[in-house]
């Protein structure tokens, strides 16, 4: 019963080591395989001991007429190879031999003796290439897909609008579709406003167009227009490897709004009796459908109007288009009085979007020193109008009240050197420095050169005398005389209470 069992256990201990030992020491052959090819049985990199495939399956783009470079060598002994397509097997031994006229040899043959040069590519050279070495047993193969380009057709601007404009508003969000209808491989579209690329507001779509691997690519720009960039060209482009300068397709844009709104302008340095002309630039689009200035006492109660144009009085009035939805509104005035600077003058303009009021104050004052001037004069001393955007309101009218920029920062400054002053003597107290330090000697040391003269230092043995009878070890210090010169002396260091050292 003991032998068979020990006898059991033997074996399976050898079949244990026999399972265990090195697969190099049970036989020589070796593969590493790749992943499969489009879900074939043939794979790619195979190799054995002795033999493997030297190729790069990377896809390649090339265009019509440019030279094509398919490489595939073998490390080790091989019997022969061929290329494979769709349509046409190659072998290499033809190809060398000059029987392809539009197809050769590398010019280097090493690690690459199944290359082959394609002279001028052409659409019939698109596809999948399979290059085939046939070894010992084995065959090993590798595929790589060429892509021969196709140029994109023509950009379209897909516009449900009609006419050579692209009309937007300012307070929606508009949509343009730019497409390709082909291309292989698929184009790129990119959108622009003027100079001022716009494509992080678009998204791009490919879709295949039935054609072998050509894809159409429509690009949709959604985004909301300003009316700073009225009259602005949009342009939508192509760019592809078979494009040496992109492809456009562009429209200018029409950002239709009411007329813009501008804050109080007062105009300053008004010569009396002058005649003097207002210019009040606005913006807006379409074209104003109403345009009068009116004046009155306040802006409350405005009881005289004129129309753009007109006169009447001493008023004349004006508009010019200066273009993509800009104007100059003029109001003439002649001989200018003080009571012209005493009205209150606004300026009315509608369009189909709306209206707007821009208010206008006339000042025979100085202009203040600060804010942004802009001259509306060709006089000496021209006048300057001022926009105030922000001060106190009397009567409907915008009065200017901020300081200026230099008393604010003389403020400011002064405020800083309290500050430091203030920490600098807490600090100075805290260290004991300067006044705050405490005094190194009596008031028997104070200098009195009348006295001085007469005790000729006596005041000095006073002190020294009345430091005799105190407790306490004495170390020796230099103090002053009665001179004003410095002399050795013995004080003692205090124990208990403090030294008297009044005369």
């Amino acid at each position: 019963m003991c032998k068979c069992s020990i006898s059991v256990c033997i074996a399976f201990v050898a079949c244990c080591v026999v399972f265990a030992l090195p697969e190099t020491a049970l036989g020589q052959q070796e593969y590493d395989v790749g992943e499969p090819n489009d879900g074939e049985v043939v794979f790619n990199g195979v190799r054995g001991s002795d033999v493997a495939l030297l190729f790069d399956s990377e896809e390649v783009i090339v265009n019509p007429g440019d030279p094509l470079n398919l490489d595939c060598g073998v490390q080790g002994e091989f019997r022969s190879c061929v290329w494979e397509t769709a349509s046409a097997t190659y072998q290499i031994e033809d190809v060398y031999s000059n029987l392809y006229s539009w197809m050769g040899k590398p010019p280097v043959e090493e690690n690459n003796q199944c290359g082959i040069i394609i002279n001028s590519a052409n659409i019939e050279h698109h596809g999948i290439w399979t290059c085939k070495v046939y070894v010992r047993g084995n065959s090993l193969v590798g595929k790589k897909k060429v892509v021969v380009t196709i140029k994109p057709t023509t950009p379209v601007l897909e516009i449900e609008q009609s006419g050579g404009t692209l009309e937007v508003s300012n307070d929606e969000e508009t949509e343009v579709k730019c497409s390709v209808a082909g291309a292989r491989p698929a184009a790129d579209i990119r959108w622009y406003l003027g100079d001022k690329d716009i494509t992080v507001f678009a998204a791009a779509d490919q879709t295949p167009n039935g054609e072998e691997d050509m894809h159409k690519t429509v690009s949709t720009l959604s985004r909301t227009f300003e009316p700073s960039e009225n009259g602005r060209l949009l342009t939508c482009t192509v760019m592809h490897q078979t494009l040496v300068v992109p492809d456009n397709a562009s429209i200018p844009i029409s950002v239709i709004f009411k007329p813009i709104e501008k804050p109080l302008s007062t105009y300053y340095q008004i010569v009396p009796g002058s005649d003097y002309e207002v210019r009040l630039n606005f913006s807006a689009n379409p074209s104003p459908t109403t345009t009068e200035w009116r004046y009155g006492e306040g802006f409350q109660n405005l009881a005289t109007s004129i129309p753009v144009p007109g006169a009447t009085d001493r008023y004349t009035t004006s508009v010019e288009e200066l273009g993509d939805g800009h104007y100059t509104a003029k109001l003439h005035i002649s001989g200018f009085t003080d009571a012209d600077a005493n009205q209150r003058y606004v300026l009315f303009v509608e369009n189909r979007l709306g209206a707007t009021q821009y208010q206008v104050k006339l000042s025979m004052d100085e202009a203040p020193l600060d804010g942004d001037s802009e001259y509306r004069d060709h006089d000496k001393i021209p006048p300057t109008e001022f926009s105030v955007s922000e001060g106190i309101v009397f009567d409907g009218e915008m009065e200017s009240n901020a300081l200026s920029g230099g008393a604010v920062a003389g403020i400011v400054i002064v405020i800083l050197i309290v500050v430091v002053a203030v920490v600098a003597a807490g600090y100075a107290r805290y260290r004991q420095m300067f006044c705050f330090a405490s005094r190194a000697e009596s008031k028997a040391y104070i200098q009195d050169p009348e006295r001085n003269d007469a005790d000729n230092g006596t005041a000095n043995d006073a002190v020294k005398n009345s430091t005799d009878h105190v407790n306490g070890k004495t170390d020796t210090t230099a103090v002053a005389n009665g001179n004003g010169n410095l002399e050795q002396t013995h004080v003692e260091e205090i124990n208990n209470g403090k030294k008297n050292t009044d005369v």
